[in-house]
């Protein structure tokens, strides 16, 4: 009895654990959110958080870590985020339908087009009846089909655009010969390399990756703010980067 005297009593503890519940949503409810990918283009948004760059600058930034493309629009199109990783053609894609964005800072994400190695296709013109694995949207879905499309055009060829959203599951698929070539973005694409993927230079993609942002979320001043702040965080950790090396921060991709 004595002892069970010196605890708090259920209710207590609930009405503590409800408080702290809803310190915790406020606390994330005023932070900026970011939808984030274990890509090298957001390489230095993981930095600036690993290092507390947000920290001695005084933003609260949440980071939301998302494992394919698709999250990332999801969350821009719930409203989960004040913004997120994308890609040009998804900007075009989600403002089709409905939700206003604003491009707030360039990405380097670009694409290799590699083929499996059990596949020995080392040029484009080999590609007849095979399966190549990209996006179901964006950037990777349209050099996926612009590839296939020049060649279906000149020699009449069959070939298949298997939708597949996370790259983590498309570089296993490609390094298991399950599918005979696949759009993969860094570091996915130089991993599958080592394992004996071949890039096929034919398909040529530029730098098209975006930060977008919500314009209705960023039209507060505190928003546009903490945005300010949060560019010069990932400015610093580009800083760092260029001093050390990607290879020093490597396993900050690894989640």
């Amino acid at each position: 009895v004595a002892f069970s005297g010196c605890g708090e009593p259920p209710e207590t503890r609930a009405r503590i654990s409800k408080a702290e519940r809803e310190a915790r949503r406020k606390a994330d409810s005023a932070a900026l959110k970011i939808g984030v990918l274990p890509t090298a283009d957001c390489l230095p948004f993981l930095i600036a958080e690993k290092c507390k760059l947000f920290d001695t600058l005084g933003v609260e930034v949440r980071l939301r870590k998302y494992h394919a493309l698709s999250e990332c629009r999801i969350a821009l199109k719930n409203s989960l985020v004040e913004g997120a990783v994308i890609d040009s053609t998804l900007i075009k894609i989600l403002k089709d339908e409905g939700v206003s964005l604003n491009a707030a800072m360039p990405t380097d994400l670009t694409w290799k087009f590699l083929t499996a190695k059990k596949a020995r296709i080392t040029r484009l013109g080999q590609l007849s009846d095979k399966f190549i694995a990209a996006d179901s949207h964006g950037d990777s879905h349209k050099l996926a089909e612009g590839a296939i499309d020049s060649l279906v055009t000149k020699k009449k060829m069959h070939i298949f655009v298997v939708q597949v959203e996370d790259p983590a599951v498309r570089l296993d698929m490609l390094s298991s010969g399950n599918i005979d070539a696949a759009l993969l973005p860094e570091p996915y694409a130089t991993t599958a390399m080592k394992r004996g993927a071949r890039w096929i230079k034919e398909v040529k993609s530029s730098p098209c990756g975006v930060l977008a942002m919500r314009s209705k979320a960023m039209q507060h001043k505190t928003r546009q703010k903490q945005l300010d702040l949060f560019k010069k965080a990932v400015g610093a950790a580009n800083d760092s980067i260029k001093r050390f090396g990607r290879g020093k921060y490597a396993d900050l991709l690894d989640y």
